[in-house]
Formats: structure tokens, C-alpha cells, sequence
């Protein structure tokens, strides 16, 4: 898979509908209306624990076994901006949830941020610096030409807070590097969550562009 770019190009579609698949998967196997008050953890946590019983205990299809679900995982290398030293041990940031393919050499990666969607200011979280900003700065996912934010939308509407989303990346399009004339553009997956859009972001430390997935999971 590592030597034509048509080879290339269909694992990275087969990867990342993968991923959507398990994403969605985990979220069906939940009851939405009991998370409707919890906390990002406390939902992440169940979304990974379902998600890590498809990869690991009881796979339902044959590529599920060729795939790993990590639960808060460290980001290494990432500088403090105010000493300058690289943050260490439990200084970490940690990404809610990385994906990890080993079909290829190397193994295919996909980090996601996940934030609660629920009072008037939660969008200021998702766009933050350890949310969509992390991403387009290259703090999250350096290396990786794709990554996620999910949406737990805990009150009005998915279409509520996709609108109050895009139109914040629309105004702030400069700062998060977006390439490309349309600011977001819609995106479904096979088998994937239903709500879902796509920004591009030209990141200027890692040299390389990233596409960053957004998924809006309905619990109210």
C-alpha cells in the first residue's frame, strides 16, 4: 500500500470511513438522553469503552481486529509557550481519543478533541487552543494529514450548534489557517455519523495541510 499514490489514496478513504464507522458504532450502542447532563470524560469514556469492545473483545467485522482505540492519550513534544520547555509527564495535553491502524507501515493515526456543546459559551472551547485551535497550530496531530472534533450537543439542536461552528470558522478563517474558498464543506461517510462536516487547515508549523473532520453527536 506504501508504493503507488491510487494505493495510498484508497487506504486513507478506507481508513478514515473506518474510523466514522467505529465512531458511530460506539455512539449507537449508547443511550444519548442519559448523557445529557454528563461530562466530556464521563461521555468519552463510554464512546471509547463501546468502541475498544468492537476492535478488542467482539469484532463484528473482519477489519475491526486490525484496529486500536486509546482513551486520553498523551501528546508528546508540545512546548509551553511560556517557559518554552517541552511539557512533561502529567503536564501533557491529552487527546480524548486516538485511532490506530496497523495496516500499513507507518501506522495510520487519527486524534479527535471532543467537547460538551450545552451553555452559550461552549463554542468558545471547541474553537480554543485545546480544541480546533490545538489542531491548526499543530499541537495535536502534528503529523497527521487528517483529525477530529466531536460535538456532544447537550441542548437545542444539531443544526443550532453547527451554525454557531461554521460561522465562527468562517470568521475566523485567517487565524485558523483555512484553506481553500469554502470554509467548511458538508462530508458523510459510509455507515458514519450523520452530522458531519469538513474544514481544511494549511498549518505553517507542520508544513502540510490537515483536514479536520467535525462530528455532532445528538444527547438531548
Amino acid at each position: 500500500m506504501s508504493g503507488h499514490t491510487s494505493n495510498r489514496d484508497d487506504y486513507r478513504k478506507s481508513f478514515l470511513c473506518h474510523v466514522h464507522c467505529l465512531i458511530q458504532l460506539g455512539y449507537a450502542s449508547l443511550k444519548p438522553t442519559a448523557f445529557s447532563t454528563s461530562e466530556e470524560d464521563d461521555i468519552t469514556g463510554e464512546l471509547c469503552r463501546h468502541m475498544q469492545a468492537l476492535t478488542d473483545e467482539k469484532p463484528t467485522e473482519p477489519w475491526m481486529n486490525l484496529y486500536s482505540v486509546h482513551d486520553q492519550n498523551p501528546v508528546h513534544g508540545v512546548i509551553d509557550p511560556a517557559s518554552g520547555r517541552i511539557k512533561l509527564g502529567k503536564r501533557r495535553p491529552k487527546l480524548d481519543v486516538r485511532f490506530v491502524s496497523k495496516w500499513a507501515s507507518p501506522s495510520q493515526r487519527f486524534c479527535v478533541e471532543a467537547k460538551r456543546l450545552y451553555r452559550s459559551d461552549s463554542v468558545n472551547s471547541y474553537m480554543g487552543d485545546e480544541g480546533l485551535g490545538a489542531f491548526a497550530a499543530s499541537y495535536y496531530a502534528e503529523t497527521d494529514s487528517a483529525g477530529g472534533m466531536l460535538g456532544y450537543v447537550q441542548t437545542e439542536s444539531v443544526s443550532h450548534w453547527q451554525t454557531k461552528i461554521e460561522a465562527r470558522i468562517g470568521a475566523e478563517s485567517s487565524a485558523l489557517a483555512i484553506s481553500g474558498k469554502a470554509k467548511t464543506v458538508a462530508q458523510q461517510f459510509r455507515a458514519g455519523p450523520k452530522h458531519m462536516f469538513r474544514s481544511n487547515h494549511q498549518r505553517q508549523a507542520a508544513r502540510d495541510q490537515i483536514e479536520i473532520f467535525h462530528t455532532l453527536l445528538l444527547f438531548c
